[in-house]
């Protein structure tokens, strides 16, 4: 690659963080080229919808003479099925290592998982990123050919952290002394830091995925010479709307209720999200509208129902659009099945027959002053509703 380039992995949180790293880059006057899970992006020109997370449709991006800088999410599948084949990135990140796709494509474990995804720290040429409260991705360390790697943590006293700034090495991570905000150091010096309450991507650092998000943009921006002011402008204005991050943390407040548009993978990401909808101060009911994707296994999807118990009103299970193997009806029993076990009683769940049925149901149920949380990958579909609610 002979332009300024990112890749970026993990399970969860990849297209947000490419988002946030774009918009820095942008800032920053560049034109930046992005492929991720929503599609292939050049600026704010839209190339092409839809899956785009693999060197297949990254590729595409660096035959417009326009781009100046590469942004691309690399996910799970991609890498599996094409490797990595440019000649190597400026900066690359892992930011975790889940369950989320296990039994898929011979990947069976956790440390399988994570030397699929080191291919993209190997590639670095100039910085690593790295979750250091990740075991897995605090391993792929000794992988890191880069002159500098950048440990990422959301607790200021993790030890490895603490370790590698005596070093002198570069660290970014959530301080909590006086306001919440993200650091970026390099060996005992601070760089920068951006207050959460001044990352509106965060709700005043009540959504904790987008302060993860934010680190990572950070240090991935920095890494590519970017200067501090310009990441902390760029992070001050990011806003997570169907515009700039479609699908990801949208709120809607022309219905007659207010509504969310998200999606979260896996238990890790819907606990994250149930945390902060517990926070948000809604006078009526709270309402969830979620779905599983059918190939991922049976006690996964049954974790990710229990996460999301005892937040919510009522709750409607869904299969996703596309059921990927299963029988229909049978991801939206298992969600059931997660919650009940969590002691949600069956009064306040509906197993939706269709993912479409739920979204009419979803849309249906909610009164002036509740909140309506759809937590689906399939946002047009979501999308489509709204304007008919509205009219």
């Amino acid at each position: 690659l002979n332009i300024p380039s990112a890749f970026i992995t993990g399970s969860i949180g990849k297209t947000t963080t490419c988002r946030m790293l774009a918009a820095i880059l942008a800032e920053n006057g560049i034109a930046v080229g992005l492929s991720t899970t929503q599609g292939v992006f050049i600026g704010r020109e839209i190339i092409r919808m839809g899956d785009s997370s693999n060197c297949r449709f990254a590729s595409r991006v660096l035959y417009d003479r326009r781009v100046q800088a590469g942004v691309f999410e690399l996910a799970r599948g991609g890498l599996l099925n094409q490797g990595i084949v440019f000649n190597g990135c400026d900066v690359g990140a892992v930011l975790n290592v889940y369950d989320n796709h296990l039994g898929l494509g011979g990947i069976h474990t956790r440390e399988e998982m994570a030397d699929l995804k080191s291919a993209v720290v190997r590639s670095a040429r100039k910085m690593a990123v790295i979750n250091a409260d990740d075991p897995l991705c605090l391993k792929m360390r000794s992988h890191i050919v880069a002159p500098h790697t950048c440990l990422v943590s959301m607790y200021a006293d993790n030890p490895v952290v603490l370790s590698h700034m005596k070093t002198g090495g570069f660290t970014a991570f959530l301080n909590h002394k006086n306001e919440s905000a993200i650091h970026l150091y390099k060996g005992n010096e601070c760089i920068g830091f951006i207050t959460a309450a001044d990352i509106p991507a965060s709700y005043e650092g009540r959504f904790r995925p987008a302060l993860f998000n934010a680190l990572f943009a950070m240090a991935l921006a920095y890494g590519l010479g970017v200067q501090f002011n310009v990441i902390r402008n760029a992070l001050k204005t990011f806003q997570s709307t169907e515009e700039t991050n479609p699908g990801r943390m949208n709120f809607y407040d022309d219905l007659p209720f207010k509504l969310l548009i998200t999606w979260a993978d896996g238990p890790q990401a819907l606990e994250e999200l149930g945390r902060f909808i517990q926070e948000m101060k809604v006078s009526g009911e709270k309402y969830l509208m979620f779905c599983a994707v059918g190939n991922r296994p049976d006690q996964f999807i049954k974790d990710t129902g229990k996460s999301a118990a005892n937040i919510f009103t009522h709750y409607i299970c869904s299969d996703y659009i596309d059921l990927r193997g299963r029988p229909p009806g049978e991801a939206a029993e298992l969600l059931s099945e997660g919650l009940k076990e969590k002691d949600v009683g069956q009064e306040r769940i509906t197993i939706a027959s269709s993912h479409q049925d739920a979204l009419e149901i979803a849309f249906s149920m909610p009164s002036m002053n509740d909140l309506l949380v759809v937590c689906t990958y399939a946002f047009d579909a979501a999308k489509t509703k709204i304007s008919r609610k509205a009219r």
